[in-house]
Formats: C-alpha cells, sequence, structure tokens
C-alpha cells in the first residue's frame, strides 16, 4: 500500500519582505540594548552620550520597525507567521527602549 503524503501545499504565499525586515530590525535593536546596558554598568556615567546616542537611533529604528510589522500584516498572499512574530517582537522591544527612557528621566529627576 501506498502512503499519500498530506504535507504538499499548493499555494502561491510567500514570505513578507517588511516582516522580515522589521524582524531584523528589532533583532538589531535587542543587540543595542543589550550593549548599551553592558556599557553603562561597566563604565557608569562616563558613556552617557556615546549611549544616548546609541539609544536614540534605536528607538528610532525600533519605531520604524513597528511601523513596518504592521504595514506586513496588511499585505496579501502572505504567510502570516513572519508578519505577526515581527509586530510582537517590534511592539516588545519598543516597550523596552521606552522603559530604558522613562527611568533615565525619572532617575535625572529623582
Amino acid at each position: 500500500m501506498k502512503r499519500k503524503n498530506r504535507n504538499v501545499k499548493f499555494t502561491n504565499k510567500g514570505y513578507s519582505r517588511r516582516g522580515i525586515l522589521s524582524l531584523v530590525l528589532s533583532a538589531f535593536s535587542m543587540v543595542w540594548l543589550i550593549y548599551a546596558v553592558c556599557q553603562t554598568f561597566a563604565n557608569g556615567d562616563v558613556t552617557g552620550n556615546f549611549v544616548g546616542g546609541v539609544g536614540m537611533l534605536a528607538l528610532v529604528l525600533q519605531i520604524e520597525s513597528l511601523v513596518l510589522a504592521v504595514r506586513s500584516l496588511h499585505e496579501e498572499d502572505v504567510f502570516r507567521g513572519i508578519p505577526k512574530a515581527a509586530a510582537v517582537a517590534a511592539a516588545l522591544m519598543l516597550l523596552l527602549w521606552a522603559g530604558v527612557y522613562g527611568l533615565g528621566i525619572y532617575s535625572a529627576f529623582a
């Protein structure tokens, strides 16, 4: 008896380029977040301007990543896994960067 292969799909769907780009940008942002936190703990207040510049660039990058992720969710004929993962990663990283800035503002005025 022959076994039928039931894992075959005939579809024209592809992967969302915007979703992949958003996921890559979120990964870069996470690396920069880890770098900024490590440099801050290692050098203290000496690295303030440099780490602040890296953080500001990463925050802007993360906002763009979130916009790309939301746009990728509205694309047609694409698999939905990558855009959903990109949207979750972008939102999570944006919340982490906002938390870092919130803690920085709180500690500056406290």
